[in-house]
């Protein structure tokens, strides 16, 4: 119970007590929380005291919110052997995990100055455009955007929805990868990402810059993407 005669805020209590759950493993990865108005009822306290709990909860990478269903115990990391060019959903599967997907964009834009430089393209190419939210079992970890030459404008007619974008080229159109470097910065969360991934704006993220080529050179695309840095495991 929480003890409201001690001189340690409320909210750090309540965060105390839920962690103390977690590590006892009373609450295991994937459970859901009670709601906010059952935790804040359960131990006497405010919504505002209980929201700060699970914030600071969240912050720290115990907890991930998910708008419009809950609060939950956060899952097992996800290995990410970045030396590899491996696609998400594979890596997901081979961790027995499901991989998710739900398209933001997928457009025919110019290429920019960037587009040029890492994929030799000229000036007023154009270039395919694909954005989109990755799932692991269902919650959000990862907004990735991936750019190709204007020859792969076959990807504006496949679904890819819930769908492997590396299977669907390896598969269906032969594609082939090679090795890429990628590059890793952090980067701060815009509104629209935050919203995508269901944290706060500002929120730290780890961003991984990439230009993928085949076994030949030949420059297939360049991705970027933004992931919840608590929910991975970087293998270098």
């Amino acid at each position: 119970m929480i003890d409201h005669s001690e001189s340690s805020p409320l909210y750090k209590q309540l965060q105390e007590k839920i962690l103390d759950s977690i590590l006892n493993g009373t609450f295991k990865p994937g459970d859901k929380l009670p709601t906010e108005l059952e935790l804040s009822e359960n131990n006497q306290v405010s919504r505002v005291t209980v929201r700060a709990a699970l914030d600071s909860l969240t912050t720290e990478g115990y907890l991930v919110r998910i708008p419009g269903k809950g609060t939950f115990i956060t899952k097992d990391k996800i290995k990410k052997n970045v030396a590899e060019t491996i696609g998400f959903s594979a890596t997901c599967k081979l961790q027995n995990k499901i991989p998710g997907a739900r398209v933001i964009k997928c457009v025919i834009e110019d290429a920019t100055l960037s587009d040029q430089d890492h994929l030799g393209l000229k000036p007023g190419d154009k270039i395919i455009n694909i954005e989109r939210i990755r799932y692991a079992d269902n919650v959000p970890i990862s907004v990735e955007y991936s750019r190709f030459p204007s020859s792969y404008s076959f990807l504006l007619k496949e679904e890819l929805n819930d769908q492997s974008l590396y299977e669907i080229l390896k598969n269906k159109y032969k594609v082939t990868f090679g090795l890429s470097r990628k590059y890793i910065v952090m980067e701060y969360a815009s509104f629209d990402v935050a919203t995508y991934l269901g944290i706060e704006e500002g929120h730290p993220l780890l961003s991984i810059r990439s230009t993928v080529c085949s076994p030949d050179g030949q420059k297939i695309h360049r991705s970027k993407q933004l992931i919840l840095g608590d929910k991975f495991e970087l293998i270098v």
